[in-house]
């Protein structure tokens, strides 16, 4: 599986690629099929990202994602065992997808503010995310449903 690493500067220090890099350098063997950053000045955080490309191998599932209008982020591993099902779920109700990655369904019921929460109640499969908007982060680590 894929390796996360994140931080948010509470303290106003800006982030430090460097570090960062660091941080994410460190799960070099958690995916050996690239890596990524995501560093936000104004709100002094930064996601990193080690890939294991399983599902969508094209360089359209490089993480940390934007999703929607760029102003959400997402560093994700794990894997939504039933994402095609959720995501035709999630097309019926407006929402668009740009990429073939289960990544884009971990996100869409994460910024909802609770309106597509039966959505994320019937997903199953592992994960481990961080995902960032405009000052505010959190990170989680999620069993959902039952492995098929």
């Amino acid at each position: 599986m894929c390796g996360i690493a994140g931080f948010w500067n509470l303290n106003y220090e800006p982030v430090s690629q460097a570090m960062l890099e660091c941080f994410t350098d460190a799960i070099t063997h958690r995916g050996p099929d690239g890596n990524g950053f995501y560093v936000d000045a104004d709100t002094n955080l930064g996601l990193g990202h080690r890939r294991l490309a399983i599902l969508d191998t094209s360089d359209s599932g490089k993480q940390p994602m934007s999703y929607g209008d760029g102003r959400y982020w997402i560093t994700f591993n794990g894997e939504i065992y039933n994402f095609l099902e959720l995501r035709d779920e999630l097309k019926s109700l407006g929402y668009q997808f740009f990429t073939e990655s289960d990544t884009e369904v971990v996100m869409a019921p994460s910024i909802s503010g609770g309106k597509i929460a039966s959505c994320a109640s019937t997903a199953c499969g592992l994960l481990r995310s961080g995902i960032a908007r405009k000052n505010s982060c959190f990170f989680r680590v999620t069993a959902l449903g039952s492995s098929r």
